[in-house]
């Protein structure tokens, strides 16, 4: 809990740890790595949580880690739960409504909420909203005046609530959960990273937020530039906030790159890569991809950098 190095982010508070895999964007986790890591140093909290690849499903509210957040007093965007999913099958609700209490009790704090289970998070957020219902939560203070004329929204305007897709597939499985919570007023967001595959975007236009890309550490598998591009242009076109993360371990040769002619030899260290994710070979579409690591990679997108934020609501009525 603290200060992060996420670009995204200014820091992450993980009051939940421990996890279970999920889709292919889940195979090289670095949070489980990290787990792994700090079990080795002796670090209570995270015991018991991994075999030697994945989380091995046990998973840890982690009550005493709650108040984190109240003792900020600088205002940060918080990344909630970066070692694991808030709204993972056995986090009880009534867990996560303490978190939720404590984001309602800091508004200078912008919070980014991210799940691969978007359907239990709608599930959370529609029984929320009818166990108190408008004039309980009005009378709880969300969305009721308060005696300096502020206000507490309901939903929580300092609230981001997104959801990682990876490719097609667990973009058309996530994407309508996710759609029923913007239309509820919620912020909502994607986590197009690690990118392993083209996604269509078409129908996504109720995002706030589009965040892409590739994939680090030592099993990283590369993406296609073009991948990138067509999260970039649907949001420059639907008015949605673009930040390109990172290329990651790998990145696509050319002028920005010129030590790929060096390594271009070594069949470890580069790839031809299609548009639609498939190996390619010479003289077809494919596009040249070298491994570089994330640091020399860097995160330019065509020789810029991308890091936009949606804009502030005000959701007091």
């Amino acid at each position: 809990m603290g200060d992060s190095k996420i670009e995204w982010t200014d820091a992450t508070w993980n009051p939940v740890v421990g996890c279970t895999w999920a889709s292919p964007g889940c195979d090289h986790c670095y949070a489980a790595t990290m787990t792994r890591r700090l079990e080795a140093m002796g670090k209570k909290d995270y015991a018991g949580l991994t075999t030697k690849k994945h989380f091995n499903g046990v998973v840890r509210t982690l009550g005493h880690r709650l108040d984190g957040p109240l003792h900020w007093e600088k205002p940060r965007r918080v990344f909630v739960n970066s070692m694991s999913d808030l709204f993972h099958k056995d986090v009880p609700f009534e867990f996560v409504d303490k978190v939720f209490a404590v984001m309602a009790l800091t508004p200078q704090h912008t919070y980014q909420v991210l799940t691969k289970r978007p359907e239990r998070m709608a599930e959370y957020l529609d029984r929320l909203w009818k166990s108190y219902g408008r004039q309980a939560a009005a009378m709880a203070g969300f969305g009721a005046p308060l005696k300096d004329g502020k206000c507490l929204p309901f939903p929580l305007d300092n609230v981001w609530l997104g959801t990682s897709v990876e490719d097609q597939q667990r973009a058309d499985e996530r994407r309508e959960p996710l759609e029923r919570i913007a239309a509820a007023g919620w912020t909502t967001f994607v986590s197009y990273e690690p990118a392993l595959g083209p996604v269509d975007w078409k129908c996504w236009e109720f995002l706030r937020w589009l965040i892409s890309g590739g994939e680090s550490g030592p099993k990283a598998r590369p993406s296609h530039p073009d991948w990138h591009r067509a999260a970039r242009d649907y949001c420059q076109f639907e008015g949605i906030a673009y930040f390109f993360k990172q290329w990651g371990e790998w990145a696509p040769a050319g002028d920005s790159f010129p030590g790929f002619a060096v390594m271009s030899g070594n069949g470890q260290r580069s790839a031809l890569l299609q548009p639609d994710g498939q190996a390619g070979t010479s003289g077809d579409c494919a596009t040249p991809i070298v491994r570089l690591g994330k640091r020399a990679a860097g995160r330019l997108l065509d020789g810029r950098t991308w890091n936009e934020f949606p804009s502030a609501l005000q959701a007091c009525q």
